[in-house]
């Protein structure tokens, strides 16, 4: 077992940035999809009314969605950032012992693969 001591605070900005603007896409269309459900369920609704309400919840969950991304990834970042210093910081100071990992050595190349 290896035990990690650093993290660099821009790459695990980086991963909780793209995560979280994932997520917020993924939920947005998933609220849109819904809304669309709900809109043609409540009954009295013509072809064209129901046609213009599915047009209008895709593209309103796709624009609400790539907002919400982009402020999801803007809060991802910072906050990935902030936990990758903290991180760093009780590491240092001997507060916490670091992540314990166990790690495989990987071939270097096919030859050692075949054998």
């Amino acid at each position: 077992m290896q035990t990690i001591t650093k993290l660099g605070p821009k790459s695990v900005a980086n991963l909780y940035g793209f995560f979280l603007a994932l997520c917020a896409f993924l939920t947005s269309l998933g609220i849109s999809i819904v809304n669309i459900t709900n809109r043609l369920f409540e009954g009295s609704n013509t072809f064209m009314s129901a046609l213009f309400s599915v047009l209008f919840n895709i593209l309103y969950g796709v624009l609400i969605g790539l907002i919400s991304a982009v402020a999801a990834a803007v809060i991802g970042y910072i906050s990935g950032f902030i936990f990758g210093w903290l991180y760093n910081l009780c590491v240092k100071i001997k507060f916490i012992g670091g992540i314990k990992i166990e790690l495989e050595h990987a071939p270097d190349n096919l030859t050692e693969i075949k054998q």
